[in-house]
């Protein structure tokens, strides 16, 4: 703008319809070398108005170029806007079904804690009624029941609850037989066969003599009883379960009596 005042300043003089002849006023006639100073300049400013038309082009173009990246980044910032949308609807069904998750477990949790409160009582009650072979099969689970950290371990202690349940329904099933110290009547300590007619009953003979006995389970553990009478059926129950005898009856007192049936209840 600057450039066409002075165009417009300068031409005036130069062609304007109002000005006076030269034969008119002698001394308003122009100097031919500042007429050919004015034309350098008027070169001059068209030179610079052509100059910055070529910048204004070119910055136009890279301006233009510049919005059309504005642009695709705008594009893409609205497209991560809609996905982080999506994602955050996912964020928050997945917060909802992980609460829920939460919510089930703390409520088994609680199912759990009340469970063992109730039964972990009466199985350290049957834990004393069971008998020694058992017992060390069970040696692990059984330290753990009797711990005071065994209501602090919920799981471990319901996963040996559950061992010693199964075990002791495959022992009651089953006839064992094991060697075992009886201490007799007499105090003394003799190595003897024992046994087990499942969890109800026992019978222990020595390998000679009159040394043998029956034991049943009680609130404190196995009571065992002296009854030589006992012991050649007892020795021959044993041979016919190692196979030693061939397949025969033998007769064993194994009726319960009320006081004995009351304590295996």
């Amino acid at each position: 703008m600057k450039y066409l005042a002075l165009i417009t300043v300068i031409s005036l003089p130069l062609f304007g319809q109002d000005e006076p002849k030269a034969q008119d006023d002698p001394a308003a006639q122009l100097d031919p070398a500042a007429v050919r100073e004015l034309i350098h300049q008027w070169v001059q400013t068209e030179g610079l108005i052509s100059e910055e038309k070529n910048t204004w082009q070119v910055e136009r173009q890279r301006m233009q170029d510049l919005l059309g990246l504005f642009q695709k980044e705008l594009a893409l910032l609205d497209d991560e806007m809609n996905q982080a949308g999506k994602s955050a609807e996912l964020v928050d069904a997945s917060k909802q079904q992980l609460e829920k998750q939460i919510s089930e477990y703390r409520a088994a949790q609680r199912t759990l804690d009340e469970y063992l409160a109730r039964v972990l009582p009466r199985t350290r009650t049957l834990l004393k009624r069971l008998p020694e072979p058992l017992k060390n099969n069970l040696e692990t689970d059984i330290e753990l029941l009797e711990s005071d950290e065994a209501l602090g371990k919920p799981r471990e202690t319901l996963k040996s609850i559950l061992s010693v349940f199964a075990a002791c329904g495959r022992f009651n099933r089953t006839i064992t037989v094991t060697e075992e110290t009886r201490v007799l009547a007499s105090g003394k300590k003799m190595t003897v066969d024992v046994l087990y007619l499942g969890l109800a009953r026992a019978f222990y003979a020595a390998e000679q003599g009159d040394t043998a006995g029956l034991g049943t389970p009680g609130k404190d553990g196995w009571q065992w009883q002296d009854q030589p009478a006992l012991a050649d059926s007892v020795r021959k129950a044993f041979a016919v379960y190692r196979k030693d005898s061939p397949p025969q009856l033998v007769e064993l007192p194994i009726q319960l009596s009320k006081d004995s049936n009351a304590n295996n209840k």
